[in-house]
């Protein structure tokens, strides 16, 4: 959550199941009155316009984490976060632009079929990163380049980190597993949340060299 829902207060640490709400005002990159933008595409043109590489390599690797699978285009969208109006136009302020994911139906254990998404038993079957000679590779799907710097892995695993001590604190990831309501099909949420910190704890002691 970035913002109040439905007359739930935002202080930027309540959990919450994932909700398909816009991050901003969207931004059409491609002149076709869209948002949305091609996941490996859209990596690669941010690449080449100078985003910062641990940036986007953590952002392939939480991919990679979480199992995104349903990478159809409509499921990235560009957002400006604060803009200033400029005539009949709005103007997106510097470091104000991000690319997300709009819609993560099928993660956490991706399966095509619907009744068989969310299952904790295929989440656990899928590492998050490959680790080889000291060369790192995301396991995500339609990202393009696989290959992980050790500055996108740190990135990822400061905020992974922080993740962990709110768990430790007052359970913040079980309770955001309970607002999911995957008991209601699949484990508890207590298995789900064990599964979590065993795959954050492989991206923080992992090394890459690349």
């Amino acid at each position: 959550m970035n913002k109040s829902y439905q007359g739930a207060s935002f202080t930027g640490f309540e959990p919450a199941a994932g909700i398909e709400l816009p991050l901003g005002r969207g931004i059409d990159t491609n002149c076709d009155n869209k948002d949305a933008g091609a996941l490996a595409g859209s990596l690669d043109k941010l690449s080449q316009n100078g985003a910062p590489r641990a940036e986007i390599d953590a952002f392939k690797l939480w991919l990679a984490f979480i199992d995104h699978g349903d990478t159809k285009t409509d499921n990235h969208k560009f957002a400006c976060l604060k803009s200033d109006k400029n005539g009949n136009a709005r103007i997106c302020e510097p470091g104000e632009a991000v690319f997300y994911v709009s819609d993560m139906g099928s993660t956490w254990g991706f399966s095509s079929s619907s009744e068989k998404k969310a299952r904790l038993s295929a989440w656990k079957e899928k590492e998050p990163i490959k680790v080889s000679g000291g060369s790192c590779t995301a396991n995500a799907k339609s990202v393009g380049d696989t290959k992980v710097s050790e500055g996108g892995r740190q990135l990822l695993a400061t905020n992974l980190q922080r993740l962990l001590a709110a768990e430790q604190r007052n359970g913040t990831i079980t309770k955001v597993f309970a607002a999911s309501r995957n008991a209601e099909r699949d484990r508890p949420p207590s298995e789900w949340a064990a599964e979590f910190i065993r795959k954050a704890n492989m991206i923080i002691n992992a090394r890459c060299s690349n």
